[in-house]
């Protein structure tokens, strides 16, 4: 909707001072974030900021446009529903927050987007603007000519500390969702993490990365190399404001869960036993600071960045201290991390397949 028109440009105005600029815009919401994006010339700095001002303090919200944008979100939310390995997330976050915002599903549903109407748009629009608004840069640019410019758009609003309420205690479950219609079994098993503020993230990262997040991580190798069990499998953490996840999915015939409980079972116990060993963290520390260097090549990725720390942290990192910090860590703080977090019956686990509740249940028991 902030793309539809301002109290002085109409939608096309505004797509072709864009394309005029020779620029690109994007805009996209996360669980907690309304984020745009731009990218263009150093010389238009002022005009891009006056229009990305212009958007986000003078869209008219017009009830026309947005009915055509509640049919585009309902497109969306379908497309979303008919695809397992989307929905499959959506019902595990639903499961793992409970009654709470975070497990929500981003679009909305059918029933809450049908519901939406321009009073209650139009009151969610002007609510942003008490809102904490990070404006992050990277580029060929004046530091002081931007912070004018912020001063003068922004300066006079009144920003209030939002209200956030804790998740619940997470209690472990399955989920299911059964689809006869297609062949493979679709599943996220999980639990609650690290928010993104915590000391222990790149510990975090690295432990995720020797567990499932690269080509010689346990899990690759264990269910696709080793066994040919499964063709996409990944470990992951989310980090959040004040809560976060970590987990891992994976997709496989039917026919061959027995064969990946087994194969998690040997994974589990192995770590459990004997934990991750220094050269698998050593592989996973290279692997995580050479993923952070290659990004530096992206101006748009370092921007980001940015705009995640201040958000989340209130303060930026410098790429010495984040590998610095990386360097230091070994198996030990690794493996104590594991215990906790690489706990089976900890996960709640969601599927989406020809699949029953009492199959995953009993297939996966013995973890």
């Amino acid at each position: 909707m902030l793309f539809k028109g301002t109290s002085q440009k109409s939608a096309l105005d505004i797509v072709k001072m864009i394309e005029g600029l020779g620029g690109s815009f994007d805009a996209y919401t996360t669980k907690e974030n309304l984020i745009i994006v731009t990218k263009f010339l150093s010389e238009h700095i002022k005009e891009v900021f006056n229009l990305v001002s212009e958007l986000l303090l003078e869209s008219r919200i017009a009830e026309e446009d947005l009915t055509k944008e509640k049919s585009v979100i309902l497109e969306e939310i379908k497309s979303n529903d008919e695809d397992p390995g989307e929905y499959v997330f959506d019902m595990f976050f639903k499961s793992l927050f409970k009654n709470h915002a975070m497990g929500l599903p981003i679009a909305g549903t059918r029933e809450t987007v049908s519901q939406i109407d321009i009073d209650k748009t139009k009151k969610h629009y002007n609510a942003l603007h008490s809102k904490e608004i990070v404006i992050a840069i990277c580029g060929n640019f004046d530091h002081h000519t931007v912070k004018a410019l912020a001063q003068k758009k922004f300066g006079h609003l009144d920003i209030e500390k939002p209200m956030r309420f804790k998740p619940e205690k997470h209690t472990p479950e399955i989920v299911i969702q059964k689809k006869n219609e297609i062949s493979q079994v679709h599943l996220v098993f999980g639990m609650p993490g690290i928010d993104y503020a915590s000391p222990l993230r790149y510990k975090f990262s690295i432990m995720n990365a020797a567990f499932g997040g690269g080509m010689s991580s346990r899990l690759f190798q264990g269910l696709r190399e080793k066994e040919g069990l499964v063709y996409n499998v990944q470990s992951f953490v989310d980090l959040y404001s004040d809560c976060g996840i970590a987990g891992f999915y994976f997709v496989c015939d039917k026919a061959n869960l027995k064969g990946v409980a087994k194969q998690l079972k040997i994974i589990f116990d192995e770590i459990r036993k004997n934990g991750f060993n220094k050269d698998e963290i050593e592989l996973a520390k290279t692997y995580l600071s050479g993923n952070l260097l290659l990004s530096l090549e992206s101006s748009t990725n370092r921007m980001l960045r940015f705009g995640r720390e201040m958000a989340y942290m209130k303060k930026t990192c410098s790429i010495d201290e984040i590998i610095e910090e990386i360097r230091i860590i070994d198996e030990g703080h690794v493996n104590k991390l594991s215990a906790d977090y690489l706990d089976p019956a900890r996960y709640t686990i969601a599927a989406v397949g020809p699949i029953t509740q009492e199959e995953i249940e009993d297939t996966f028991k013995s973890l």
